[in-house]
């Protein structure tokens, strides 16, 4: 085993205050005038796809289909995502951005990108690709993992001297 348990807790522990630290950026340098942070995050996924299918989406988002459908017919409402009936199953729809769904997702992007150059000033390029790289091999790494997984079939492991509680 390459990561010993000491080195796991801490990449856990350091993943959490990460994903705080973007929850505090993404609340506090919200555009009022637009998606909020979710529905931001949804119609990135929808635009890094092109055309989705909605169960697809919700299990890419780790979300129920009723708080999709919620997201969706918001998204709708706001004319940034387009629906349409699957054409081989009727039951399905297939979801993709309007153009100003994806204009709102490239102008949001450049917006973050500039906020996140100014509060890296003090990084080197080469930090910023190296950083860039390590969150790009932990992400695929824990997608593969997941996907290998089978629901209901994968335990956790419980460390040595641990019961189950």
């Amino acid at each position: 085993m390459a990561v010993n348990q000491q080195s796991a807790e801490e990449l856990i522990s350091l993943v959490f205050k990460l994903q705080r630290q973007l929850r505090c950026l993404s609340q506090k340098s919200a555009d009022p005038r637009g998606p909020g942070t979710a529905l931001q995050g949804v119609m990135r996924m929808i635009g890094d796809a092109g055309e989705i299918r909605a169960t697809e989406l919700a299990e890419k988002l780790g979300i129920g289909a009723a708080g999709l459908s919620r997201h969706i017919t918001e998204l709708v409402e706001m004319g940034y995502v387009f629906k349409r009936p699957h054409p081989d199953d009727g039951r399905a729809y297939l979801m993709s951005l309007t153009p100003l769904g994806t204009r709102v997702v490239a102008s949001e992007m450049r917006r973050r990108a500039a906020l996140l150059q100014d509060m890296l000033g003090d990084w080197t390029g080469e930090e910023a690709r190296s950083a860039s790289e390590s969150l790009a091999k932990l992400t695929e790494s824990l997608h593969t993992a997941i996907r290998a997984m089978k629901p209901g079939t994968q335990q956790m492991p419980i460390p040595a001297g641990e019961t189950a509680k």
